[in-house]
């Protein structure tokens, strides 16, 4: 399962199942997660992947920005800053479990964002993939769920459900994410 925290984990799902393919997995599940086949090939691909908050402001005012590379170069880590993560993160969930989530979270490393690549292999669709979409997530605005839509048109996914829950259904909505899981296991034979 990939839950994706701003993407951090942009195609480690995808990359699983290029690596290990059936003969490893029987059913992989994105959770309001970025789903691409063979990466990120093109520009669109990361504007796809990448999360839009202009509507929580500018940029510096939403992220902590890492220049690990030096002052001169592109930001090498990105993380949503401390003050807005519940607003955007965990808008439903308890507020323990979204205090305790703020104090874990770690920055994402935003280069891997834009080389995630991978050959294309025929066996890659032999994976059943269901993919989870949350009807009340903030990341995705209006115009990130027409992305979400087109990527799943890209490569479909066996089955799409819908979670009535913000970004991170383990913690507002546990019980029915795991009735998810238990019908994706039930439905493609785990």
């Amino acid at each position: 399962m990939d839950h994706h925290h701003h993407d951090i984990d942009i195609c480690s799902l995808s990359d699983a199942i290029h690596r290990f393919r059936k003969k490893k997995i029987k059913v992989a599940v994105f959770v309001a997660a970025t789903m691409l086949k063979c990466g990120v090939v093109t520009d669109q691909d990361v504007r796809d992947g990448a999360p839009d908050l202009s509507a929580y402001g500018e940029e510096k005012e939403v992220y902590d920005i890492g220049l690990g590379l030096g002052e001169d170069h592109p930001p090498t880590t990105i993380l949503i800053k401390k003050e807005l993560q519940r607003k955007i993160l965990y808008q439903l969930s308890p507020l323990e479990d979204s205090t305790l989530a703020a104090m874990l979270l770690r920055p994402g490393p935003i280069l891997a964002l834009t080389k995630a690549t991978f050959e294309e292999t025929e066996d890659a669709d032999d994976v059943p993939r269901i993919y989870i979409r949350t009807s009340q997530d903030n990341i995705t605005t209006p115009e990130q769920q027409e992305k979400q839509e087109a990527m799943i048109k890209k490569w479909p996914p066996s089955d799409v459900y819908l979670l009535d829950s913000d970004h991170s259904p383990f913690f507002s909505s546990p019980f029915l994410l795991f009735g998810l899981l238990v019908k994706a296991t039930v439905c493609y034979g785990c």
